[in-house]
Order: C-alpha cells, then sequence, then structure tokens
C-alpha cells in the first residue's frame, strides 16, 4: 500500500505519462482529482462514502459561524470536517467529550446542518456511546479551538464533573446561593473559576474556619473533575477548602455569617 506521499507522486506521473502518449483527455481526469479539494470529489462517487441524512448540531451562535468561517477559509466544509472526525474516532485517535450541561444564562444557541456518511454516522454511535451530533459539535470545536477548546473564550467554562458535597453553615450556603443566583452565576462554574486561578497561582486562600457548626448542611457542587484532580495534586490545600474559600471570597461572604 503506497502512502500518501507515493500516490500523489505517482497520480502526477501517470498524468505526466498519459500526456508523452497523446492522451491529455485521460490525464485530466487525474490532474482533477490531484487539484484541492479533488479528494472530496472522489469520495463523493463511493456508494460506501456518500452522504446521509442531514444531521442537526446545536452549538452556541458564536461557536457555530466560527466554525463555518474557518471551514470556508480552509477549503474544507463542515459535512467533510465531520466525517473526517467521525473517521479518527472510529481509530481511536479522537476521543469525544460528554456534553457539558447547559448553565442558567448560557450563550445563544444556533444548529447547524451537516449530511455526514450514514454508515459512518451509524458506526459513530455505536462505539462511542454518545449521539453522532454530540460527537460532530465536539469535534468540530476542537478542530477550530472555540466554544469549550478556545483559550479565553466565555464558552470556555469547564465541564462539570462528579458531585462534591462540602459542609457549610446553612447561613454561608444561602448566602453564596443567593448572590450567585443574583450575578447569573452557577456556583459550580464559580468554583472551576477558583481552581483555575487557584492553580494558576492567582488566588491563595487559607482555609475556611467555622465560628458556629451546628447547623452544617452540604452545598452541592460538580465541578471538572481534572481540574479537582490538579488541585488535589497541587498539595496545598484540598479542593473542597479552595472552593468554598474562593466562594467566599468571591460573594464577600463572612464565614460566621448567620440568618
Amino acid at each position: 500500500m503506497p502512502t500518501n506521499r507515493e500516490l500523489r507522486t505517482g497520480l502526477v506521473a501517470a498524468s505526466e505519462r498519459l500526456r508523452e502518449v497523446d492522451s491529455p483527455a485521460l490525464a485530466t481526469w487525474i490532474d482533477t482529482v490531484l487539484a484541492p479539494r479533488g479528494w472530496a470529489a472522489l469520495r463523493a462517487t463511493d456508494p460506501e462514502g456518500t452522504p446521509g441524512p442531514n444531521l442537526q448540531l446545536l452549538l452556541s451562535k458564536t461557536a457555530r459561524d466560527q466554525i463555518v468561517a474557518a471551514a470556508a477559509a480552509a477549503g474544507t466544509t463542515v459535512t467533510d470536517d465531520v466525517n473526517e472526525g467521525f473517521r479518527l474516532v472510529l481509530a481511536g485517535e479522537y476521543s469525544p467529550r460528554k456534553p457539558a450541561r447547559a448553565r442558567y444564562g448560557a450563550a445563544e444557541k444556533a444548529t447547524l446542518n451537516v449530511t455526514p456518511v450514514l454508515s459512518l454516522r451509524q458506526q459513530v454511535e455505536e462505539r462511542a456511546g454518545l449521539s453522532a451530533a454530540n460527537v460532530a459539535a465536539d469535534f468540530l470545536m476542537h478542530k477550530y479551538k472555540v466554544g469549550p477548546y478556545a483559550t479565553g473564550s466565555a464558552d470556555t467554562l469547564p465541564v462539570t464533573g462528579s458531585v462534591r458535597n462540602p459542609q457549610v453553615p446553612r447561613a454561608v450556603r444561602d448566602q453564596i446561593r443567593s448572590r450567585a443566583k443574583a450575578a447569573g452565576r452557577m456556583v459550580t462554574d464559580d468554583v472551576n473559576e477558583g481552581f483555575q486561578k487557584y492553580l494558576a497561582g492567582e488566588f491563595n486562600p487559607d482555609a475556611p474556619v467555622w465560628s458556629d457548626t451546628s447547623d452544617l448542611v452540604n452545598l452541592r457542587i460538580n465541578p471538572n473533575d481534572d481540574l479537582y484532580v490538579q488541585v488535589a495534586s497541587a498539595k496545598g490545600l484540598r479542593p473542597l477548602q479552595v472552593a468554598i474559600a474562593y466562594l467566599l471570597h468571591k460573594y464577600d461572604v463572612d464565614p460566621g455569617a448567620s440568618e
């Protein structure tokens, strides 16, 4: 089996030879395949690679527009990109993330329609354990570094992870929740933010100390698991101590708060 480079070299040689033997029409067919996007035209003639039914992807409007623009600039189509992602998943070369749960005040959503190869779509759903739409959307955002894969984007808050239940005084929990709600925030997102600042050396807290422990309750959060492990490995405060300390700091809550 020739390599990609050998394949192109061989086809160029074949085209030149056909012209030498006065068969320019046949040489033109080879040149068409060698031209930019020629491979896509050839793939479209493959019975096993014909476009399947429409697949609708749900993305933030910003991510959708960025993906469409980036694909056009790269001289490809979004459907071809999705097929590429499906093949990488099936080859074990790409592992899609599970979609994050929608957050309060999340960005405006938009749809993106693609028509990937039906056989690839079916195989991906069987093997990946996720819907083809989720796999496709994740790969497109990963390929073009938008949404959760963009650096510094408004869409970059890490995905949620395992449920954690740090105990805090009831009055403290209630103040954190009410102030986060008033700010249009989710407490878990704030914890992720705090973990990132802690790991970057931008937040150096002391462990929270409660003046009254007679009425402790759970503050349910589910921060990103990778961030949680990184904080735990930093050999400083425990992750949940960092989480609560950051919430107290962010929302100016007194550890001795009362009803």
